[in-house]
């Protein structure tokens, strides 16, 4: 556990947060057990976890300090903050007149073929200014972290040149050093193979491999190399060489698999060590045993089956069943899911892939933490992890994918510090139990307050 030498020995912690109705660790070992504490409390200092436990022990286990700040959850759910572990955030453009056409009834692959699709963002954000990529990718973060996402990974792939994918990253290191979210840095030049290699595609494959890779590892700028194998993208001969040059540099694989077809890429993401094979809407059964016995995380979006108008939803279930770890993610692009609503993709999995409320909030937390390899950092709330945990504005965890397309967030805190939300929401909790005389009013007070509940 990580202390805060500044301070001065008794002093106290920096957070306390306590009446939390339900409180959700996602400690436990065995999903999907979330590990709740009825009426539970926590305490952070410098920006870890401290203690927790049920909040009648709180004033025996943790004394206050001038400093600490006291967030009563007031019944309400808290749960760790959410690690959306597949997202496109820095892009040019926009794709609005693109979904107009598939209204219409034209195909992701038609679309693409007349020169849209990944192709006509990758030229918005070739021509876009570094300043401005910036800007959007802020903004895009912002509302991520209003969804309460505390941890985002973040691919590039629409520069599709070495200078233009060292770009983007370039600038998520920017927007890590802005803060206040963990950013985590993929590689994703080997998106599409773009316009001007169209017809020399293993010409782009020598580029990404003897270049682009080399350049983001030595520069700091990636954690993963990630590709798309898929008809029209890359072939899984091509997309072993990509994957495989990022581990000789240090880059542990990522990899889009069997999304659109069944094309061998869980097997192949297995046989790497791959932190996530993602997507997985056509896994076959053995790519689904191989998953399983290396351990390798599916990551699901179901957000871009529901948006593109298909049918064909991860088999979440045989996966679960199976043994494999599953996360979801929003997989936010211009392009196939174009939303920051993390918890929408909760309801999706829930209506669509039989998906319990339970394994939803493992799926969005510490099952996300290992797709990014950040679970002994991040994902739950343990002694020693870092202090992302939200409030909800319900009583509930059961409402989560229940109450659908809302946003449910009253308050984000980020390594000890709120930083999102004004702590409780106005109007109490939802349905799901109204607050009783010893909760807050909209204000944040408690009627018989103590001295443990000292408020900024």
């Amino acid at each position: 556990m990580m202390r805060d030498r500044s301070r001065a020995p008794g002093a106290g912690p920096d957070l306390v947060v306590r009446h939390a109705g339900e409180l959700l660790t996602c400690a436990a070992a065995v999903a999907p057990d979330l590990g709740l504490i009825a009426d539970g409390a926590l305490a952070a200092s410098g920006g870890r976890l401290t203690w927790l436990g049920p909040d009648a022990e709180l004033s025996r286990a943790v004394a206050l300090g001038p400093q600490t700040r006291v967030v009563d959850a007031g019944g309400r759910v808290v749960m760790p903050g959410v690690v959306d572990c597949h997202t496109h955030v820095v892009f040019g453009g926009e794709r609005a007149a693109e979904f107009q056409m598939r209204v219409a009834g034209m195909s992701y692959q038609e679309i693409a073929a007349a020169g849209g699709g990944i192709q006509s963002t990758v030229r918005a954000t070739r021509a876009a200014s570094r300043e401005e990529l910036f800007a959007r990718g802020r903004r895009r973060l912002a509302q991520l972290l209003r969804y309460g996402v505390t941890t985002v990974e973040v691919k590039s792939g629409y520069g599709l040149t070495v200078d233009d994918e060292l770009r983007i990253l370039e600038v998520y290191q920017d927007l890590a050093g802005a803060g206040p979210q963990t950013l985590v840095p993929t590689l994703l030049g080997a998106h599409t193979v773009p316009a001007e290699h169209r017809d020399r595609p293993e010409v782009y494959v020598d580029l990404v491999v003897e270049e682009m890779v080399p350049r983001a590892a030595e520069e700091g700028l990636a954690r993963f190399c990630d590709v798309f194998l898929e008809e029209g993208a890359f072939t899984l001969p091509q997309a072993r060489r990509v994957l495989e040059a990022g581990l000789a540099y240090g880059l542990r694989p990522k990899l889009h698999a069997d999304q659109l077809s069944g094309g061998g890429g869980a097997e192949l993401a297995a046989e790497l060590g791959a932190a996530s094979a993602d997507h997985l809407d056509h896994v076959s059964d053995a790519g689904i045993a191989a998953l399983a016995a290396a351990g390798v995380t599916a990551v699901l979006l179901p957000g871009a089956v529901f948006f593109l108008g298909l049918s064909a939803y991860a088999p979440a279930r045989r996966l679960i069943e199976a043994g494999v770890r599953v996360a979801l993610s929003t997989d936010l692009n211009p392009g196939t899911c174009y939303t920051e609503n993390v918890f929408l993709m909760g309801t999706i999995a829930s209506t669509h892939m039989k998906m319990t409320a339970a394994e939803v909030v493992r799926a969005l937390t510490l099952n996300a933490a290992h797709a990014v390899g950040l679970a002994d950092e991040v994902g739950s709330l343990e002694v020693g992890k870092r202090a992302d945990l939200l409030v909800l504005d319900t009583t509930s965890h059961l409402t989560i994918p229940y109450h659908w397309g809302i946003d449910p967030v009253a308050t984000v805190i980020k390594d000890g510090v709120v930083v999102a939300g004004e702590g409780i929401a106005e109007g109490g909790p939802d349905a799901a139990g109204p607050a009783d005389s010893d909760h807050p009013d909209a204000a944040g007070r408690r009627p018989d307050s103590d001295d443990l509940a000292k408020r900024e």
